[in-house]
C-alpha cells in the first residue's frame, strides 16, 4: 500500500483531478482556493483543528431533512438492541450460527484464499468478548449508574479549593485533554438540549425507565417503582464522543478476527465512563452518562462529531471514518462552548457509495435510496435518510470496517480525495469505484497475526 502511495506525486494526482494549475475547472468555485498541494500544505489553512474543508453548518442543521411533527421522544420500552435472547423471541429465524457462515462466505468473496478462521482467531475474539460484551461488571458499568466505586473522586470543597471556574472555552480544551488521556475522542463535539435537540432522548429507555427532566434537582437520581431517571434540566450542556477503533482489525472486516474488537470497546468505555464522571465531580459539577438515553449517533450529528451515513446506526468523522466505536454521551452542568454541526460531503457520499450495504453479509443495511419510512421497530421515524434493520444486525462491525473515509488524517491523496468530495461531488463515483478496486485500507485477515508492529489498543495512529 505505500509503495502505491509514493508513485504518485502531489502535482501528478492533482492533474489527474483535473484541479491542478490556475484554472479549477469544477471546483473553481471552492475557497479557500490553491493552485497546487504544496501552496496548499504551506498556508494557515493546512493546520487548523480540523481540515479546510470541513465547513460548518448553523445550529439546528444537520445536513438531513427532519419532521418535527413526527420525530418526537420515543418509548423504546420493549426492545433490547443486540440482544439475541430478545430476538428470538420476536424473530424466530435469528440463527447465530447462519450469521457466522454467512460472515465466513463474504470473506472468501472478498479474499477468496482465505482458508477461514484457526484456533487463535476464535481464541482472540472469545477472550474479547470475556472480558468485554461478556462480563456483567463492564456491562452494569457502562449505563448511568455504574459501580459503586470505593474511593470516589471529592468534591472541590471537601479538600479546601473552590469549584473550578474556567471559560466555556476553557472548559472545552479541558475536557478534550482529559478525553484523551483516557481514551476518548480525538472527536469530541458539544451542544446543548433545546426543545429540538431534547427530542432524541427517550421518553422510555428499553429497561422501562421513564426519563424526566427535573428542575428542582441538581444531582440525577433514579427510582424503581416507578421506574424513573431523574436528570436535572441544569445538566443542558451534551457532550458527545467515542473511543477509537482498534482498526487494525476492523480493516480485516469482513471477518471472524475483523469482528472480534466489538466487545472490548464497551468494556474501554465503561472504564473511561467511570473516569468522566469522577473527574468532573472533582471539578465541583455533575454529569450523567447516556449510554442508553438516545439514539446513539444523534448528538454526534447535533454537536459536529460527524455525519450521518448510510450504516444508520454509526456516525461517520472527516478524521476518521467510520473507525470512531461505543459512543460516549454525557449530560453535564459544566458550562461548555458548543460546537456547529459539520458538512465534509460525507452523507452526499454515501448516497453514491454503498460499500458498506455491499459488505455486510447479513442486509441489514439499506443499498437504495435515503427513506422517511422506519421500515423495522427499532428505528426512528422523522428523518430523511438511512436506517439499519436491527432484526438482521448481529453488530459484528463489519460495515464500519469497509468505510471510504477510514483512513486517518496525513495521507496527503486521501486528505485530498476527502476535500474534493466535499467541495467536488462530481468525483464521487469514481472514487466510489476506486475504492472498490484497490480494497484501500482493508486487508486480508489471515494476515494480521504477522504484520501488526506496534499498535496500542490496536489503533494504527500513521495509516
Amino acid at each position: 500500500m505505500s509503495n502505491y502511495h509514493s508513485t504518485v506525486s502531489r502535482r501528478e494526482f492533482m492533474k489527474g483531478l483535473g484541479i491542478a494549475g490556475a484554472g479549477f475547472g469544477a471546483a473553481s468555485a471552492v475557497t479557500p482556493v490553491f493552485r497546487d498541494l504544496d501552496e496548499l500544505t504551506s498556508s494557515a489553512a493546512a493546520h487548523p483543528k480540523r481540515a479546510w474543508y470541513v465547513k460548518e453548518r448553523e445550529f439546528g442543521d444537520i445536513g438531513i431533512e427532519i419532521d418535527w411533527n413526527i420525530l418526537k421522544r420515543r418509548d423504546t420500552r420493549g426492545y433490547s438492541y443486540w440482544n439475541p435472547m430478545i430476538w428470538k423471541q420476536h424473530y424466530p429465524a435469528y440463527d447465530m450460527e447462519a450469521f457466522n457462515k454467512a460472515l465466513d462466505n463474504k470473506t472468501k468473496e472478498l479474499w477468496p484464499d482465505y482458508a477461514g478462521p484457526t484456533t487463535r482467531d476464535y481464541s482472540l475474539k472469545n477472550a474479547m468478548y470475556s472480558v468485554g460484551l461478556g462480563c456483567p461488571h463492564y456491562l452494569y458499568n457502562v449505563e448511568q449508574f455504574g459501580v459503586t466505586l470505593p474511593h470516589p473522586a471529592p468534591r472541590p470543597e471537601a479538600i479546601g479549593m473552590p469549584n473550578w471556574a474556567g471559560t466555556p472555552e476553557e472548559n472545552f480544551q479541558m475536557i478534550q485533554a482529559a478525553f484523551s488521556l483516557i481514551g476518548l475522542g480525538p472527536s469530541i463535539g458539544i451542544t446543548e438540549l433545546d426543545d429540538k435537540s431534547r427530542r432524541f432522548v427517550w421518553e422510555y429507555n428499553n429497561y422501562g425507565q421513564h426519563i424526566i427532566f427535573d428542575d428542582d434537582i441538581t444531582e440525577t437520581y433514579r427510582t424503581a417503582n416507578p421506574p424513573t431517571i431523574h436528570i436535572p434540566s441544569s445538566h443542558r450542556y451534551v457532550i458527545a464522543t467515542h473511543n477509537m477503533g482498534a482498526d487494525e482489525i476492523l480493516r480485516r472486516a469482513p471477518s471472524t478476527i475483523g469482528a472480534c474488537t466489538e466487545s472490548i470497546s464497551y468494556a474501554r468505555v465503561a472504564y473511561a465512563k467511570s473516569f468522566v464522571e469522577q473527574f468532573i465531580r472533582g471539578l465541583g459539577y455533575n454529569v450523567v452518562y447516556g449510554h442508553s438515553l438516545q439514539a446513539a449517533p444523534a448528538m454526534d450529528f447535533w454537536s459536529g462529531v460527524g455525519e450521518h451515513a448510510r450504516m444508520g446506526q454509526v456516525c461517520v468523522t472527516p478524521e476518521n471514518g467510520a473507525m470512531m466505536r461505543t459512543h460516549a454521551i454525557f449530560f453535564t452542568d459544566l458550562p461548555l462552548s458548543p460546537t456547529r454541526p459539520i458538512d465534509a460531503g460525507i452523507t452526499k457520499f454515501c448516497e453514491t457509495c454503498g460499500i458498506c450495504a455491499e459488505a455486510c453479509p447479513f442486509g441489514a443495511i439499506n443499498p437504495g435510496e435515503p427513506t422517511w419510512k422506519d421500515d423495522n421497530a427499532f428505528g426512528n421515524a422523522g428523518f430523511l435518510g438511512w436506517r439499519c434493520d436491527y432484526t438482521k444486525c448481529p453488530h459484528c462491525p463489519i460495515c464500519q470496517g469497509t468505510c471510504p473515509f477510514n483512513s486517518h488524517p496525513g495521507s496527503f491523496i486521501h486528505d485530498i480525495v476527502k476535500g474534493t468530495v466535499s467541495t467536488t461531488p462530481v468525483f464521487n463515483s469514481f472514487f466510489k469505484n476506486m475504492e472498490k478496486s484497490f480494497k484501500y485500507g482493508r486487508k486480508n485477515p489471515a494476515t494480521w497475526w504477522d504484520e501488526v508492529d506496534d499498535y496500542p489498543y490496536g489503533v494504527d495512529t500513521s495509516y
